[in-house]
């Protein structure tokens, strides 16, 4: 073998080895493929599959009415985990989607559906449980995704929901339109355990400020 066919050979194992190794799924199948090439190739194939970012990790499970979905961010690694519920059959408001999220350190709750639209933080919301006196809450632009997001410490709010309780929601846009859900808390304590855990949530939490004057 000569001098110039030897690099051409090994750079084409490489490429060869890396190209197999990075299209398999199982991290050991990857390795196995790298180990089973030469030593200057075996080397220069786990250089490169040590550069190629891990692929994120999607999971989605049901606590009765929360659908779970655990994914990985392909930048830092660290968890997303949203929790989406839809309304009871017979709400004003059959599209309207309660989505709870937590990345990066921050927990989310928002509203989307049809029809709403526009700045989330020109919106008021209201909620009662059980139909209970109303609770008036400022609105935000949500950071995940459209829709109106409640400001405020969230992890407080979420924990001071009784479990298997009806939450009713109710948007008023800026035009005077609004929208309303009734959600099923059913399965509450499953999702908070699940997100505390994954999302690091505080052991304390208080509860979230409530505005005055609320219709």
């Amino acid at each position: 073998m000569t001098r110039i066919a030897a690099p051409f050979l090994i750079a084409t194992a490489v490429i060869n080895g890396v190209a197999l190794a990075q299209g398999m799924e199982d991290p050991m199948a990857q390795l196995r493929a790298c180990s089973q090439m030469g030593r200057e190739a075996r080397l220069e194939c786990f250089d490169k599959l040590s550069q190629t970012p891990a692929p994120s990790r999607s999971e989605a499970s049901r606590a009765d009415n929360w659908m779970i979905s655990e994914t990985t961010s392909p930048v830092d690694y660290s968890p997303i985990v949203t929790a989406t519920a839809s309304p009871r059959a017979g709400s004003a408001e059959p599209s309207m989607k309660l989505s709870i999220r937590c990345r990066a350190g921050r927990t989310e709750m928002s509203f989307a559906g049809n029809g709403i639209s526009g700045a989330g933080d020109h919106y008021l919301i209201s909620y009662r449980i059980n139909g209970g006196q109303p609770v008036q809450v400022a609105a935000i632009v949500p950071t995940f995704g459209s829709g109106v997001a409640i400001a405020g410490d969230i992890v407080g709010l979420l924990h001071s929901l009784p479990n298997n309780a009806d939450l009713m929601v109710r948007l008023s846009s800026p035009a005077g339109v609004a929208h309303e859900a009734t959600f099923s808390l059913s399965g509450l304590d499953t999702m908070r355990a699940r997100m505390a855990a994954i999302c690091k949530w505080p052991r304390s939490v208080a509860r979230p400020a409530v505005e005055n004057g609320a219709r």
